[in-house]
């Protein structure tokens, strides 16, 4: 509960402030009288002004917030009455010209979206920084073909599973990630693959495809058995098995590669396995069994199934990337990840989804916080890039109270060169709250539904 609490602040925290800093700084560049710029919410606990905007922490650790000087309508805030915040410098004492609302239509709108930019820039920060420090996981195994996609240029030229690659072009690969290696670099032309299939060895020539900008020829590797990463109060974790465990054998079955732990695991949730295990040289048998996880099924995003996890992850080798290309990688990945949002909200309106496989609230932010930091930090990190994106693209939907909603309004003002009709806007306003109560409370009785749910670890 304790990591689970800790994970929830952490991320939380960060998205929202990083987005409130970005209202924040592009205000103060653009003239804007800030007033308050805290961390948190409600009553202020420490707080100190610099300048002319008070800096403070608030009770509520999650997030925080911005105040400009005449944030109210422009008419009502040049006579805005002293009082509030004694630390604060009234809007009656500031120059009117730098109230936010008496700033041009372009001003507001760059304010507005600086928040929502500032969460886009935090993913993109995020992800160069763990492919360059933390590196790129490459599968650690043999030359070993587990599995070859129907379809795929390896499928069409004849490769089979079980077959090994030796040579790519002639050039020796003596783990997976030499094949990766070699496909990039030969992803141009026709390559040579020299394979070993039982006692005899054969060659064919083939051309790599490009999915997602990234070359491939649709193959998977089998991988050692060794445990590379262990889930923090997992199955496994519990009956003492760390990073380095070779698995030996589950229920008599000698285990192969990692691919048989996972298949074995998946197939028998709150089933009582036999593991034999080997750790530091000293062997190890006990009965673990795989927790109840409801996960899609493969090739479908609208059927599910209940699989088993023991909480174990493969050895992997962390290759840091070049700073050039992760930045490349960095801008790649947010396109995919918000294709998959609207995918799913497509679905969803076309019923062939669940609402509690597409939406989610903060119940649901707290238990996936706190299963990827079970998983290490750097799960977390990649989480915190996901619900920094989201924040950004449900931020900028074009109604009110987001930030997308304030720039349609901003624009109108800006063509049409008067304001929005107040009475309008209050209707748009109250509209809009509502909608977002109602949006509020139907994600947080999702998240009940979900922890009432009978499956363990169900999210």
């Amino acid at each position: 509960m304790l990591i689970t609490l800790l994970a929830f602040v952490f991320v939380l925290s960060i998205v929202i402030v990083v987005h409130e800093f970005g209202h924040f700084i592009v205000a103060k560049k653009l003239g804007i009288f800030v007033k308050v710029f805290s961390l948190g919410f409600g009553r202020k606990i420490v707080k100190k002004r610099f300048g002319e905007t008070v800096y403070a922490i608030s009770a509520l650790p999650f997030g925080g917030y911005v105040k400009f000087a005449g944030e109210t309508e422009s008419g009502e805030a040049k006579e805005a009455p002293r009082g509030g915040d004694a630390d604060e410098i009234t809007d009656a004492d500031i120059d009117p010209k730098r109230y936010f609302v008496n700033k041009r239509p372009l001003v507001r709108s760059a304010v507005v979206f600086a928040g929502p930019f500032a969460n886009y820039v935090l993913t993109i920060l995020i992800l160069v920084g763990m492919l360059t420090v933390h590196g790129q996981s490459a599968p650690i195994g043999t030359t070993t073909i587990l599995e070859v996609m129907p379809g795929s240029p390896a499928d069409s030229v004849g490769l089979r599973r079980k077959d090994v690659i030796l040579k790519i072009d002639g050039e020796p690969v003596v783990e997976w990630a030499g094949v990766h290696e070699a496909v990039w670099k030969h992803r141009e032309g026709l390559m040579r693959i020299e394979i070993l299939r039982d006692q005899d060895t054969l060659a064919f020539e083939l051309k790599s495809a490009i999915k997602n900008k990234r070359s491939y020829i649709g193959v998977y590797p089998y991988t050692t058995p060794i445990i590379g990463v262990v889930k923090r109060d997992g199955p496994a974790y519990r009956v003492g098995m760390r990073p380095g465990a070779v698995v030996e054998a589950i229920n008599d079955t000698t285990i192969a590669g990692f691919d048989d732990i996972a298949r074995i695991c998946r197939e028998n949730p709150s089933v009582p396995l036999a593991v034999r295990w080997t750790q530091g040289g000293v062997q190890h048998t006990d009965s673990i069994i795989p927790v109840p996880k409801r996960s899609p099924k493969e090739g479908s995003k609208t059927e599910y199934e209940i699989v088993g996890e023991i909480g174990v992850g493969p050895r992997v080798r962390k290759e840091r990337v070049p700073l050039p290309r992760a930045v490349l990688l960095a801008l790649e990945t947010p396109g995919s990840w918000i294709s998959q949002m609207f995918s799913g909200l497509g679905l969803l309106f076309e019923r062939r989804a669940d609402l509690r496989d597409v939406l989610g609230g903060p119940i649901l932010i707290a238990q996936v916080a706190g299963e990827t930091a079970r998983w290490g930090f750097d799960h977390l990190m990649n989480f915190l890039a996901v619900l920094s994106l989201t924040l950004c693209v449900f931020n900028l939907l074009p109604m009110l109270p987001f930030d997308g909603g304030h720039l349609v309004l901003h624009c109108y003002e800006g063509v049409a060169r008067r304001p929005v009709n107040r009475r309008l806007r209050d209707i748009l306003t109250q509209a809009g709250f509502v909608l977002l109560v109602a949006l509020m409370i139907l994600v947080v009785v999702l998240d009940l539904s979900r922890c009432a749910s009978s499956l363990p670890g169900f999210f």
